[in-house]
């Protein structure tokens, strides 16, 4: 009711921009996202992997702030945008939103806390399994679209880290691999590694 019409973005689109985006966010109505940042070295740290249903771009809530990420479509996307001064007519008029967008933010907050401890004191592998783990629970799916350069970046180990733990993983029916992406095959088995 209150958010233009969908917008189609291409896959390959950048949504949002480090340093740049300003002001706006965003709902995602379908396709994939990922959510990233770069060093001045053009190193790329993958933060997460977005689902239909999100909003993004909640770093520009603060319309003085510019974004700290970069998102950007890995498949097809369909969105709306929107600023803050439309937040706050939706709170106004629906109470219920303003407690589940909260709830949102809360969501997000125990994510990025979980991944800075798991960073800064896990193993590569206890690092893999719960990076795996919380990507197939949550998006309710076995397959993990991401190459072992993409799961690098996403768990800050080596290549040939992922690669080792992968091979173990598939000795012991854990997962399997597909050409650029992973299917998991055994949850429970996957859970008992992770750090939780």
């Amino acid at each position: 009711a209150h958010c233009p019409p969908p917008m189609l973005m291409p896959k390959g689109s950048r949504i949002c921009k480090k340093g740049i985006t300003r002001e706006w966010m965003y709902y995602l109505y379908h396709g994939t996202l990922k959510v990233y940042t770069c060093n001045s070295h053009g190193g790329e740290r993958l933060l997460a992997f977005l689902g239909e249903d999100s909003l993004f771009g909640l770093d520009c809530l603060e319309a003085d702030k510019p974004s700290i990420v970069t998102i950007e479509c890995i498949t097809d996307a369909w969105v709306s945008p929107f600023k803050a001064d439309l937040l706050k007519t939706i709170m106004r008029e629906d109470p219920d939103f303003a407690y589940a967008l909260a709830l949102y933010y809360a969501k997000v907050m125990r994510q990025l806390c979980f991944d800075a401890e798991s960073q800064s004191i896990n193993d590569a592998k206890i690092r893999f399994s719960n990076f795996l783990y919380l990507y197939v629970t949550s998006n309710r799916s076995d397959t993990v679209p991401m190459s072992q350069q993409e799961l690098s970046a996403a768990t800050n180990c080596s290549r040939s880290s992922i690669c080792r733990i992968c091979n173990e993983f598939k000795s012991l029916g854990i997962l399997r691999t597909n050409g650029r992406g992973l299917t998991v095959l055994d949850q429970t088995r996957l859970k008992a590694f992770c750090g939780f």
